[in-house]
């Protein structure tokens, strides 16, 4: 241990606050809370803090920094923050902004519509969620619009559109592009989606009923009978899902199961005593001890603006429970109860979430277990001692020589680490030189891997024995001799022979013939996802790249938008795109533009 830590910690206050232990380069390793800053971080250093990772974390530590807060509320939330900001890898997320689907409405919007995102912003939206994947979400938007025929068009398509679209046609929107709705008619619409949203289907249902029952009054019985079929498919669907309390409360149910370090956790959200589907997650490395784990899941799953039901139940109370209760009723604008069950019905709701946590954890093992001998076969089928735990793979693309670019994917243990997957504009390569480009990209990942000391264990490149020579020339270049490097190259030559069952090559340095495996060869697999998963990463960039250069080009190309011109607009509408999505009115409200070169820049940029 650093003698400097000792010095440090003497020298904290006795004050709330939270405390952020760094190594050398100043990276931050772990952040926590505490109501006392110095007696809580001389528990790590003294030895009293029986969790397996603290040596860990002070042996890497170099610096330990604290901000004050004045209460522990404070502290929970600028724990939650700071967590966010650094990723620390000694610190455990159940949430990442990154990995759940919400939707998202906002009712301050003059046209209110559902969309899917997968950050929650303090903006005073309402979100909905998280979805455990992209198809449930989208199945809840279809289930939504046949009911709340809301707008899905985005905010450009809205003021440009001329005429009702398809789904006006199909009841599933009010056409408020062409001022077939007025705004309080359509507010009221979205007003009334929350109900569903927030699980109220029973409420739904007695509005439908009251429009079916007026539309048969007034002889409109095809409209009668559709929203007829619309109660009954809602009916159905609520009959499939199980009621667990008669009392009709909205709560959500979390259960925890753990297997050494590894924790599965499960919510169960309960609406109108209708349990729902449940949302389960599996995070490795978990060392702390469950009460703090919920404590920080808790602080980062209900943030402002989500969904939080009046009762959450929990396995064990949470380190900071007042603190925890109050921060989340200062977020919902209500009383919020957090609490243990000792008896009854909610006794058994909570053996039903760790049963469900339980099932997850037991599917996460075997799905851990498949990624390990996949990569245990990939290490076998190319000489590898150990099985590689950071992957990263490289590709280029251009259209034409023109916006040339590159990306990395990383895989860290047989699974997408998308937050560290990057983009590269090309800045020396000439456009269409794939070879140039590939030098460029991999120079600067390396050196930016030598000087940060991070560096993967298997160097993959989307190509074959040109691509990969290009590699090792790099490496060679930078003084890097132990680090692997393998091709991954379609069978283009077996294609055009005729031969259509040939799959994707595994080329090797310094080796003359391919590898040929079987298409259902694990450690193919893992590679041909790396790879695709590179390919579309890079392909959405240059198509981004594309698009904005057009626009850019276009812009310039606009008589009477000069340099000066171009500046106003892209200070006051932030891109090139926030000025194709601006209206004429915004973009003519833009000093030096005016209402004609307004009208102008709107109709070229809207063409393209």
């Amino acid at each position: 241990m650093s003698p400097r830590l000792d010095e440090r910690a003497a020298q904290l206050p006795t004050t709330a606050g939270v405390y952020l232990f760094k190594d050398r380069r100043g990276r931050v390793l772990y952040v926590g809370k505490a109501i006392n800053l110095r007696s809580r971080v001389r528990q790590y250093l003294g030895g009293h803090d029986g969790r397996p990772m603290v040596p860990h974390l002070v042996r890497a530590s170099h610096d330990i920094d604290v901000v004050l807060t004045h209460t522990e509320k404070e502290a929970l939330l600028l724990e939650n923050t700071l967590i966010k900001k650094h990723m620390p890898r000694f610190n455990i997320q159940f949430r990442d902004d990154s990995s759940y689907l919400h939707l998202r409405i906002d009712l301050k919007s003059a046209w209110p519509r559902y969309r899917m995102v997968r950050k929650i912003d303090d903006d005073g939206a309402r979100y909905f969620g998280p979805f455990s994947s992209a198809q449930k979400a989208r199945e809840t938007l279809a289930h939504l619009s046949r009911v709340f025929p809301l707008r899905t068009c985005s905010d450009a398509t809205l003021k440009t559109r001329r005429r009702p679209c398809i789904l006006h046609q199909m009841h599933r929107c009010t056409a408020p592009c062409v001022g077939l709705v007025d705004k309080e008619a359509y507010q009221k619409v979205a007003v009334d989606s929350l109900s569903m949203m927030e699980g109220r289907s029973r409420a739904v249902i007695d509005q439908l009923k009251g429009r079916m029952m007026h539309h048969a009054d007034i002889e409109e019985f095809e409209e009668a009978g559709r929203l007829r079929d619309l109660i009954a498919s809602i009916a159905a669907t609520v009959e499939k899902q199980k009621v667990i309390d008669p009392g009709f409360a909205d709560r959500d149910v979390w259960g925890i199961a753990r297997d050494g370090y590894t924790v599965a956790v499960a919510i169960l959200p309960v609406r109108e005593g209708v349990m729902g589907e449940p949302l389960a997650r599996v995070v490795t490395g978990a060392v702390e001890e469950d009460e703090e784990l919920l404590s920080s899941w808790l602080n980062g799953t209900y943030v402002s603006g989500s969904a939080i039901p009046d009762e959450i139940l929990v396995p064990t109370l949470p380190t900071d429970h007042a603190a925890i209760e109050e921060l989340l009723s200062e977020r919902a604008g209500r009383k919020i109860k957090v609490h243990t069950p000792a008896r009854g019905q909610k006794v058994r709701l909570i053996d039903l979430a760790r049963e469900n946590a339980g099932a997850k954890l037991t599917q996460g093992s075997d799905e851990h277990t498949r990624r390990q001998e996949s990569l245990t076969a990939l290490a076998d089928a190319i000489g590898m001692a150990v099985p590689p735990t950071r992957m990263e793979c490289f590709d280029n693309s251009h259209l034409g020589g023109t916006d040339p670019v590159a990306a990395m994917a990383v895989f860290v243990n047989g699974r997408p680490a998308r937050a560290e997957y990057r983009r590269y504009k090309l800045k020396v390569a000439p456009g269409g030189d794939d070879y140039a480009g590939m030098r460029e990209v991999l120079s600067r990942r390396i050196k930016r891997g030598l000087e940060s000391g991070e560096l993967p264990d298997l160097l993959v490149i989307d190509g074959g024995k040109g691509q990969v020579a290009i590699a090792m020339a790099v490496l060679a270049d930078l003084g890097v001799t132990d680090l692997p490097v393998v091709g991954i190259s379609k069978p283009r030559t077996e294609h055009a022979r005729g031969d259509r069952e040939a799959t994707d090559k595994i080329v090797l340095p310094n080796v003359k013939d391919p590898i040929k495996l079987s298409a259902h060869h694990p450690g193919l697999r893992m590679l041909q996802y790396l790879r695709d998963e590179t390919h579309n990463h890079v392909l959405g960039f240059q198509r981004k790249v594309r698009n904005r250069n057009t626009l850019a080009s276009a812009l310039e190309g606009i008589p009477g938008v000069g340099p000066t011109r171009r500046r106003a607009l892209l200070r006051a509408l932030g891109s090139i795109q926030g000025v194709a999505d601006a209206d004429v009115d915004t973009i003519a409200a833009v000093p030096g533009i005016g209402p004609a070169l307004a009208s102008t820049i709107h109709a070229v940029l809207s063409a393209d």
